[in-house]
């Protein structure tokens, strides 16, 4: 069986692993060790989804022939928190414009701003889990003054509102939260994420 790692094939000697299970346990231990995390998995061509893995752990090593791995490593979890700074500091002022959308039947745009927000707020969720390969501080950095981390907690409840504004077509209340909720609180977030 041959293990690559982001591309690179590394010199793996198994002991007494009996199971797939275990050479990625042990594979994913030196990944921690070294600052990484496994982000992807591929088994013989194919990609492996995380629903996936419990039905593959029990195989046999010998049954599978190549094991590819994707890592990342703390500094480039802190580089795509800085792009997602970037992006969500790009949507501050859309958010800011959608009162005045909703006043001029912009509808259209209204939704693509909030489509845009929400798949950055999506990505971001996803590197949260990633925190501590970063190497910095617990619960730092802070965002509205509690650590980054918390961000579901502190943006939850005025998204909640949005939506429910938007499937009841409440567009004062959707304008108001865009401008006077959203915006500020995104555009602390991403001077936050920008400054990591």
């Amino acid at each position: 069986m041959e293990i690559f790692i982001n591309g690179n094939k590394i010199d793996y000697v198994m002991e007494n692993e009996q199971s797939l299970g275990e050479v990625l346990g042990s594979v994913e231990s030196e990944c921690e060790r070294a600052g990484m995390t496994i982000v992807g998995i591929s088994v013989d061509g194919r990609a492996v989804s995380a629903a996936e893995l419990d039905g593959l752990f029990p195989a046999k090593p010998e049954s599978v022939g190549k094991i590819e791995l994707q890592t990342l490593d703390g500094k480039a979890v802190q580089s795509m928190l800085r792009d997602l700074g970037t992006g969500f500091t790009e949507c501050v002022a859309p958010l800011l414009d959608v009162p005045v959308q909703l006043q001029t039947g912009k509808e259209s745009a209204v939704m693509e701003t909030i489509n845009t927000f929400s798949m950055r707020l999506e990505d971001l969720y996803r590197l949260l889990p990633l925190l501590p390969i970063t190497g910095m501080e617990p619960g730092q950095p802070v965002f509205a003054s509690r650590p980054l981390a918390d961000i579901p907690g502190v943006l939850s409840p005025v998204l909640e509102e949005l939506l429910e504004a938007l499937k009841n077509r409440d567009t004062i209340l959707v304008g108001d939260l865009s401008e006077y909720e959203l915006a500020p609180k995104i555009e602390e977030l991403g001077n936050v994420l920008s400054a990591i």
